[in-house]
């Protein structure tokens, strides 16, 4: 068990499903929140939740397909609560089409989120993780080991957050951060 009381934990994908559950979560066990989304009204109704439940918490609008998104996200995150100690990239699409039916921009965008988007911000934090010996979480998915029926792009970006954060975490767990 790991103790997340004062810690700040950054989730990216914020708003919806599983990045909500992972706000209220950790913010339950005591750590200050940073949620990262595009979509505006739903970050202010989290941080609506967030803030009736007594956890610290902030929100910032953020895309993560772009790196000037991130990088001004994660210097709110170290402005509002002194750095970061967890990264949670969660946010990622899907696509569902044959490749033969699939326009080239299409899987251009899935990778553009969910691979790019978890490496801007992580290459964004990482000064601030390493400084505090934090924590990089990536949620990924069965796609990324295993082939699924129309569905290329995305098991292409699932591949790319093992190989990418499979290869960084050589270089970080060394120097105390964990992937």
């Amino acid at each position: 068990m790991r103790d997340f009381h004062g810690k700040v934990v950054v989730v990216t994908g914020a708003a919806g499903g599983l990045g909500r559950a992972l706000c209220l979560r950790f913010g339950a066990a005591g750590a200050r929140i940073v949620a990262l989304d595009r979509d505006a009204s739903a970050l202010s109704g989290l941080l609506a939740d967030l803030q009736a439940k007594g956890i610290a918490a902030t929100v910032d609008r953020c895309d993560v397909s772009a790196a000037s998104d991130c990088r001004a996200s994660i210097a709110a995150a170290i402005g509002a609560f002194g750095g970061v100690d967890v990264l949670i990239n969660n946010a990622g699409i899907t696509h569902r089409s044959p490749f033969a039916r699939t326009r080239p921009d299409v899987i251009e965008r899935v990778l553009a989120v969910n691979f790019l988007g978890a490496m801007h911000c992580t290459h964004a934090a990482l000064e601030t993780l390493l400084a505090r010996r934090g924590m990089i979480v990536v949620v990924s998915s069965v796609a990324g080991f295993a082939p699924l029926i129309a569905r290329t792009g995305y098991a292409a970006s699932k591949h790319a957050l093992h190989g990418f954060f499979g290869s960084l975490r050589t270089e970080v767990e060394p120097l105390g951060v964990k992937v």
